[in-house]
This record gives C-alpha cells, sequence and structure tokens, in this order.
C-alpha cells in the first residue's frame, strides 16, 4: 500500500455529515426541544452551510475551530 500512495502530500475527507453526525446532539436532546427537534436541525446545517459559502466567496478562510468558537461582532 505505500508504493501506492507514495508522493501523496494529504488526504482530505469532508468531515462534516460523514465523520461527524451533528444530528446526534439534536437527538440528545429531543425531550426538551420537542416539536422543534427536526427544525432546529435543519437550521443548523443550513446556517453551517451558509456561513462556509460566504467565507469562500468573500476569499475569507477561518479555521473551522475558530468559527465554531468565537462569535463576531456587528
Amino acid at each position: 500500500m505505500a508504493g501506492r500512495d507514495a508522493g501523496v502530500k494529504a488526504f482530505v475527507f469532508d468531515a462534516y455529515g460523514t465523520l461527524f453526525n451533528f444530528s446526534s446532539a439534536i437527538a440528545r436532546h429531543k425531550d426538551e426541544l420537542g416539536d422543534k427537534s427536526d427544525t432546529v436541525d435543519r437550521i443548523w446545517r443550513a446556517k453551517q452551510l451558509e456561513y462556509s459559502w460566504l467565507r469562500s466567496l468573500s476569499n475569507t478562510y477561518t479555521p473551522f475551530w475558530y468559527v465554531f468558537t468565537h462569535q463576531t461582532k456587528s
């Protein structure tokens, strides 16, 4: 297998939705969220995608963990 990977400098994974299941957080709190759990899950996913699209289009890349842990000031 080392021969096949010779010269490879990086492996890239689409982690969101593939390796990380953010819906599991919603499932854990389904009792508290009630009927709103599906809506919260859908909006959470949409907003994360929209934020990444905006950063890509505006050429303002920011590492995921920074975006995830910091709030921007208006």
